[in-house]
């Protein structure tokens, strides 16, 4: 398949095929297929390499070809064949810096992806922490506010109370709390917690 035409290019044409039959039975796994996919990936940086050193030899074969027709003598041409040999080997090197770099730079978008992913977490848990702690304070709220809806009722009660003791010869047998007025039953459920 050429560089150039990509799956989304054929689809139309396959899908036709598929209808109408002519590739008759679908095969089954084929290993081999599956892993020319995942080698072709691999591959892109290798065939890119391959294309700018084509373009390169291409370049290099026409000015050989012109120097040839201009000047025809020998020791010119292998002057500018020593020359078109140093750029080549530059060019070479220059590509081989060029892959590393895809290869680190590769790695890099892996380990921020990664890093992305953990702080995606992170932020996942903290919402629900804080949503949580929000529900918690809207308790607390709550519940502070009916506390203060029954301080006067409580003061109440509390001045309403008395202290009764039960003595048998000069000791205390017995001590008792009577109330005048009880709490409001919501006054009641604000204190006992329910």
């Amino acid at each position: 398949m050429p560089a150039g035409i990509t799956i989304e290019e054929l689809r139309p044409g396959l899908d036709h095929e598929l209808t109408a039959g002519r590739l008759g039975a679908a095969r089954g796994y084929d290993r081999r297929r599956d892993g020319r996919t995942a080698r072709r990936r691999r591959g892109d940086v290798h065939r890119i390499v391959a294309s700018v050193l084509a373009v390169l030899a291409l370049v290099g074969c026409v000015a050989a070809i012109l120097l040839l027709a201009i000047a025809p003598t020998a020791e010119r041409l292998q002057d500018d064949v020593r020359s078109l040999d140093a750029r080549l080997a530059s060019t070479q090197g220059q590509l081989a810096a060029l892959q590393a770099m895809t290869a680190h730079t590769a790695s890099q978008s892996s380990r921020l992806g990664n890093g992305v992913h953990r702080l995606t977490h992170r932020i996942a848990g903290l919402s629900r922490t804080v949503h949580g702690l929000q529900g918690s304070s809207a308790l607390v709220r709550e519940q502070s506010d009916g506390l203060r809806a029954c301080f006067a009722q409580l003061q109440q009660e509390l001045s309403g109370l008395s202290v009764t003791t039960r003595s048998v010869r000069g000791r205390v047998k017995s001590v008792g709390l009577t109330e005048a007025a009880g709490l409001s039953p919501a006054c009641g459920a604000a204190f006992s917690g329910g």
